[in-house]
């Protein structure tokens, strides 16, 4: 039988409010890459359009590959015994919410403040910003949002100077702020660095009377993300620190005494193993909520991800797919082997990876390139592409797959969703 503090318990909200929802379908929004700009989203779903209708550069994303990936994350979700807070910020898309909610996500997680008022006014009932906040205008939005019971924010604390500007700008709250402590890792991001600094914040957090230790948080995914080499056993080793301190804090007593545990971490390239982390924590005094945060698992990707997701096509009998891609026009061939394509920085992500080219389009037919195509280079509006003399030609369509979601999605306030006949069926609303 399955210990009852260790049972995943999903979160009942389900769906978003539909009124909601359709109030943003149908409000106008520049479209880049649609027919008719400014456009709405219930537009598009009956417009009839398709793919050679778009105007390119185009970013679009895939229905089928959207479905499955949601499907098989909450499936993945629930045979390892943990709950998802999908990172919002991948996405800022409120109907790509609410299909995650739908599916029995916890909640959503944001990294700002600033996106957690649009979660909160979209109607998302809960919200972990995975981040420290200090700044007075913000905080003093958070007060106000804690006198709404249906609605529950939470963030994160690593310091005593940070738990100060929390507990100022929390005394006229109606309840006490839930808060996590966050766990660092060494020369990165935020999160206290040590067991023992860490202990001794979560004592001066217990004992607030404006905040609430919920739980104990980390991030992972400040360290390398790799499945060769040395960085798993790395991660593993972090994983451990933050495990050991769940069990230590509570010996001490300092979590919330109204409720469960909160332990949270996991991105999108290693959830097995904080899956793996988490199961190994013995019982502790009180229910335990095991919640990771993968963002980017919904439209996953061609290289980042399915670099290191557990659930990428090399490691997983049913793989994420790739859901999002850019369509661009070859627009001039000046040299042999030379191809300069309609897409740039502007369009598509390259923080991590450039673009890879998928395939070519011409007369009808899609055309796999296999590797026969590399982008070397993005200037703001030209993608550089190199293959074999004489591949691409001018006017030719070429299908990029991409790499980190989070840095292609802020681009396109609205995006086209195609079926797997390339009709246009829907388009997604971001708001950044």
């Amino acid at each position: 039988m399955t210990d009852p503090a260790r049972s995943p318990r999903r979160h009942p909200g389900g769906a978003l409010p539909a009124d909601r929802l359709a109030e943003l379908d149908a409000e106008p929004v520049p479209a880049r890459s649609l027919p008719a700009s400014p456009a709405t989203a219930a537009g598009a779903r009956s417009a009839g359009w398709r793919l050679d209708d778009l105007w390119l550069p185009a970013v679009v994303l895939r229905d089928s590959a959207l479905t499955h990936n949601l499907d098989r994350f909450a499936s993945w979700c629930t045979e390892h015994g943990v709950e998802l807070a999908p990172h919002g910020k991948t996405t800022m898309a409120p109907r790509l919410w609410s299909a995650q909610l739908a599916r029995g996500a916890w909640g959503l997680t944001a990294a700002t403040v600033a996106q957690a008022r649009v979660m909160h006014a979209c109607g998302v009932p809960r919200v972990l910003i995975a981040n420290e906040v200090v700044e007075p205008a913000q905080l003093g939005w958070l007060a106000g949002a804690l006198a709404e019971p249906a609605f529950e924010p939470l963030c994160l604390v690593d310091s005593a100077e940070g738990l100060a500007v929390l507990e100022r700008h929390m005394e006229r709250a109606e309840r006490p702020l839930p808060v996590l402590l966050e766990l660092g890792v060494a020369g990165r991001r935020t999160g206290v660095r040590g067991t023992g600094d860490a202990l001794e914040l979560a004592e001066r957090v217990a004992a607030s009377p404006r905040v609430d230790l919920a739980g104990i948080e980390g991030y992972e995914g400040a360290l390398p993300q790799a499945r060769d080499g040395q960085a798993p056993e790395v991660a593993r080793d972090w994983l451990a620190r933050l495990t050991d301190l769940v069990v230590r804090a509570d010996a001490r007593g300092v979590f919330a005494a109204n409720g469960e545990v909160l332990v949270t971490a996991g991105g999108s390239a290693y959830p097995d193993l904080v899956a793996e982390a988490f199961a190994a924590i013995p019982p502790l005094s009180r229910p335990v909520r095991f919640v990771i945060r993968s963002g980017c698992y919904l439209a996953h990707d061609d290289l980042l991800y399915e670099r290191s997701s557990p659930l990428r096509a090399a490691a997983d009998r049913d793989p994420l797919r790739p859901a999002l891609s850019c369509f661009a026009r070859v627009l001039s061939c000046p040299e042999p082997g030379r191809s300069l394509l309609g897409a740039g920085k502007r369009d598509v992500s390259f923080d991590i990876d450039l673009p890879v080219p998928r395939a070519v389009y011409r007369e009808g037919a899609r055309e796999p390139l296999d590797g026969r195509a590399r982008i070397i280079e993005l200037n703001d509006h030209h993608g550089f592409c190199d293959t074999e003399p004489g591949l691409l030609g001018v006017g030719d369509v070429v299908e990029l797959g991409l790499s980190h979601p989070c840095t292609v999605f802020d681009k396109w306030p609205l995006i086209p969703v195609l079926d797997d006949s390339d009709r246009v069926i829907d388009a997604v609303r971001t708001i950044f």
